[in-house]
C-alpha cells in the first residue's frame, strides 16, 4: 500500500504544468470530451474532489454542488472566451486545486453561500478552459459534461465511506492535491 502511494504521488508530482490550457492534442468530437476531464490531473483531482466534499455535506445540500459544478461548467464551456482570460482561467484551475485540498484535509464547515461561490468560481474556470480546448462542439461538451459526472459521482461514493482507513486515504489525497497546486503555481 505504501509503495502504492508512494509512486502515486510520484507520477502526480512529475506533471509540471496544470495541464488545464489549450494543446492537450484531442480532437472535438464526443470521445474527445469524455476523454478531456481525464487527461489533466487539474481536471480530474478537483473534479473528484468536489464529489468527495459534496458527500460530507448534509444530505440535502450536498448533491446540489456537483450539479451545480457540472452546469456552470458546462454553460462556461459554452461561452469560453467570452468573459474569462485565459490567464485568470489557468489560475482559478490551480487555485482550485488547492482549496479543494484543503477542503478534503480539514473539516471546515464553510456557510453555504461560500461553498457555492467556490464551487461557481472553480466551475467557472475549468468550463471556460475545457472549452477552450476543445472548441464549440456540441457532442465535445456532451462527453465533457458526462466525464465530468462521473468523476463527481466516484468521489461522491468515496466521500460516504466512514471507514477510517478511506478517511485517511482522502486527506492524503487533499496533501497531493495541494502539494501539486504549489508545484504548479511556481512552476
Amino acid at each position: 500500500m505504501k509503495k502504492t502511494i508512494f509512486f502515486a504521488s510520484a507520477a502526480l508530482a512529475a506533471s509540471t504544468s496544470a495541464l488545464a490550457h489549450p494543446g492537450h492534442g484531442l480532437a472535438s468530437d464526443f470521445a474527445a470530451g469524455l476523454m478531456h476531464p481525464l487527461s489533466g490531473w487539474d481536471h480530474l483531482l478537483v473534479m473528484f474532489a468536489i464529489g468527495i466534499w459534496a458527500a460530507r455535506r448534509p444530505a440535502a445540500q450536498g448533491w446540489q454542488l456537483p450539479v451545480l459544478f457540472v452546469t456552470v461548467m458546462a454553460a462556461s464551456a459554452a461561452f469560453a472566451m467570452t468573459w474569462l482570460p485565459v490567464a485568470l482561467a489557468e489560475a482559478l484551475v490551480i487555485l482550485s486545486v488547492c482549496a479543494m485540498g484543503l477542503l478534503l484535509i480539514s473539516s471546515v464547515n464553510l456557510p453555504r453561500i461560500a461553498q457555492l461561490a467556490l464551487v461557481i468560481v472553480a466551475a467557472s474556470a475549468h468550463g471556460a478552459l475545457h472549452g477552450m480546448e476543445l472548441g464549440a462542439h456540441a457532442s465535445a461538451l456532451v462527453g465533457m459534461v458526462l466525464a465530468t459526472a462521473t468523476l463527481h459521482a466516484l468521489g461522491w461514493v468515496l466521500g460516504r465511506q466512514s471507514h477510517p482507513t478511506l478517511q485517511k486515504v482522502t486527506q492524503l489525497l487533499g496533501g497531493v492535491m495541494m502539494s501539486l497546486g504549489a508545484v504548479w503555481m511556481f512552476a
